[in-house]
């Protein structure tokens, strides 16, 4: 009897010593699970954070990028010091806008700024030397820098209509010209051949393209003269120097004859994009 009593003794110590360890170890995995879900807890927390920092980093560059435009776009410029006031021209406009010369008008057209008027002068159609095309001379403003005598010269002449014909009647007058410029262009194109622009160009003038006189000895450079010439008033003397006949294509040498015509002046256009 007391042999069973001590089994039965031993069996409820060890039984109860298990139940103990099952305890200890089910605490030990909620301790473990806790610990465990409070790193993962604290990972996203500071996943979170990091995220969160870099939006408001990238944010706050991009605003920051926006305020130095809209800076630049004003004038203006933060320091340590405070404002500083600039007049230097918007952030998007520098260096842009395209100027031309008008031959044969002293305006220019609707939306871009004259410059300043003047007459067409280029070198004597009877002389070797000079230059090959024509300058737009201005009438007002004029400096010198020397007042000597050069000694070895070229000259400078009035550019003359030469057009014996019923396209206008602006034979042996003086042209004049007008330069322009355009602020929203960034390029210029002399069109041959066309009175319109391509799609995306603009018009600024079309007329006539013209140079000198086949027989002459001076090359003048192809130009092109609006389509409506205005003379230079009180120039009608017929004194030559630069000159300006009207440009006929030569058919079947080279230019064809299906979009040209042997009668008819080439036309031009001045384009801007």
């Amino acid at each position: 009897m007391k042999r069973i009593v001590l089994v039965a003794f031993f069996a409820f110590l060890i039984s109860s010593s298990y139940c103990t360890r099952t305890g200890d170890d089910t605490d030990n995995e909620e301790s473990v699970n806790v610990a465990e879900n409070g790193k993962f807890k604290e990972t996203n927390d500071l996943d979170s954070e990091l995220v969160t920092n870099t939006e408001l980093a990238t944010n706050t560059e991009a605003e920051a990028t926006d305020d130095k435009a809209e800076q630049q776009n004003i004038g203006l410029k933060l320091t340590d010091k405070g404002i500083v006031i600039t007049l230097t021209p918007d952030y998007d406009s520098r260096g842009s806008g395209v100027v031309y010369t008008r031959w044969g008008k002293t305006t220019c057209r609707s939306g871009a700024e004259r410059v300043y008027a003047g007459y067409a002068g280029g070198s004597g159609y009877h002389e070797h030397g000079g230059g090959a095309n024509i300058v737009c001379m201005p009438t007002s403003g004029v400096g010198h820098l020397s007042t000597q005598n050069p000694g070895h010269y070229t000259f400078m002449y009035g550019t003359e209509y030469e057009s014996q014909n019923k396209i206008w009647s602006n034979h042996n007058w003086n042209v004049p010209c007008a330069v322009c410029y355009v602020p929203d262009k960034s390029t210029k194109m002399q069109l041959p051949g066309r009175i319109n622009c391509p799609d995306s160009w603009t018009q600024e003038y079309r007329g006539y393209l013209m140079a000198d006189h086949r027989g002459h000895r001076r090359n003048q450079v192809f130009e092109c003269i609006d389509e409506a010439g205005e003379k230079i008033h009180g120039s009608n003397s017929d004194t030559n120097g630069a000159l300006l006949y009207f440009v006929m294509p030569k058919c079947n040498q080279g230019m064809p004859c299906g979009p040209y015509n042997a009668n008819i002046a080439i036309t031009c256009s001045i384009c801007t994009r």
